[in-house]
């Protein structure tokens, strides 16, 4: 339980640091960042208990729709994002 625990902080820490990178490299405006960092929270919204029947249970709906389906909509935001856009040019380079 612990290393399950563990394992979900690490890939949240991970995916969660990518969207600074975007906004620093000028890829994504203020609020597609503002955007992103909500649906990270509305993803991992559904991996926790709330409650043991419902729709906030683990089995419930959000967990089964709705917290994929905000995740597969950011992927595809920032997938078309990183296709279509260049990075800033860096003068020192």
């Amino acid at each position: 339980m612990l290393t399950s625990g563990l394992n979900d902080l690490a890939w949240a820490l991970i995916v969660l640091s990518s969207f600074p990178r975007l906004w620093r490299a000028a890829l994504i405006s203020n609020a597609l960042f503002a955007a992103g960092i909500a649906a990270v929270v509305l993803v991992l919204l559904g991996g926790t208990t709330w409650l043991t029947g419902g729709f906030w249970a683990p089995d419930g709906a959000y967990s089964r729709f709705v917290s994929p389906a905000i995740g597969l909509l950011w992927v595809l935001v920032v997938s078309r994002i990183r296709l279509t856009r260049s990075p800033a040019t860096r003068a020192g380079w």
